[in-house]
Parts: structure tokens; sequence; C-alpha cells
């Protein structure tokens, strides 16, 4: 132990100093409350690295909640024109749904998104799953949006396969043939 008064160094329960004669008792409630308070210390600068943690920790939860909705595109106006839109030889005169609605009712497991392509291009990505030969296949299936709120199919994939103009069309007649007259509920 050290004595607070001269610095000498003091043997363990020795009562005084043997430099100066200060009271060693009064040494170990000095101690006493320095480590007291040096816990208090401690225990308050815990509870604000813990409180500075639990703030980062939301703030990058809250980050990336919001990244995830603003990467999904679901929100965009492009996606809103193409999934409330109809084609042309669909009408709702003719008792069929939007796009969205009838994409929607034929597909599973389906999705949306809006990107610029390479040669920037405005699209709009529809993927989905259906039955094509018995077999579970995915579709992609791209939509090239204009200024004035139109669009036309620009491309379609099965499980990463580019098809043909025939296979497009007779698709699209089945999902809107399917979707004619439906509920509004599906």
């Amino acid at each position: 132990m050290i004595c607070k008064k001269c610095g000498n160094q003091i043997k363990a329960g020795a009562k005084f100093c043997n430099n100066c004669g200060y009271e060693s008792s009064n040494m170990n409630q000095d101690n006493r409350q320095y480590n007291s308070n040096m816990n208090q210390q401690d225990q308050q600068q815990k509870k604000k690295t813990s409180k500075i943690i639990l703030g980062v920790i939301v703030t990058i939860a809250i980050i990336v909640v919001l990244a995830a909705l603003g990467s999904s595109g679901d929100y965009s106006e492009e996606v809103s024109s193409v999934k409330n839109g109809y084609f042309q030889d669909y009408s709702a005169a003719d008792g069929y749904p939007n796009v969205g609605d009838a994409f929607e009712n034929y597909f599973g497991d389906t999705s949306w998104k809006a990107f610029t392509s390479d040669d920037d291009m405005d699209i709009v990505e529809f993927n989905g799953t259906f039955m094509y030969y018995d077999d579970e296949t995915d579709c992609c299936l791209q939509f090239q949006t204009y200024e004035d709120g139109s669009f036309d199919i620009y491309a379609v994939e099965f499980n990463g396969i580019p098809q043909d103009k025939l296979t497009i069309s007779v698709l699209l007649e089945k999902v809107m043939d399917e979707a004619q007259y439906m509920d509004g509920d599906n």
C-alpha cells in the first residue's frame, strides 16, 4: 500500500506510515471510496457504451430495411404503370384484368422491379414460376417502358433460356385467357 500523505511504501497491515505517521485506516477508507467511485464510473461508461452500440445496431437495421424496400422496386412509377396497364389486345372492355393482376393470377412466387439497362432503356422485370411441360419453370419477363407510360414486352426467359416471339405470344395468350373474367379477389 502507498501512503496518501507522503507516497512512501507501507507494509500490508501496518497501522501507520513508518515515514510520516499518517494513519493507514484513513488510507483504507480513502481507497474504498476511490474504488467505489471508480466502479460507479465504470458502470456509467458501460451503460453509455451499451446505448451507443444499441443505437448503431438500430440505425443499421433501419438502413437495411430501407435499402431492401428501395431495391425491391415495388414502389417505382415504372412498375406501377406496367402492373396497372393493359395489353392492346387484352382490354378491360373485353373482361381482361390489368397486367399485374393477370400475372399474379397465373404465376407463383412473383416479384417486380424496375431498373435502367446498360443501354439506357427503362426496364420493368417480372419474375415468377409456372408449370411448363409438367415442370415448374422460372419465368423472367422484361417490359421496356416509355416516358408516356406505355410499355412493350422486351424479352422473356424460361429457366434462363431466351424464348422466341411465338412462345412469348402463346404464353401471353394463356396468361390473359386464364385471367379473363376472373374475380377481383385473385
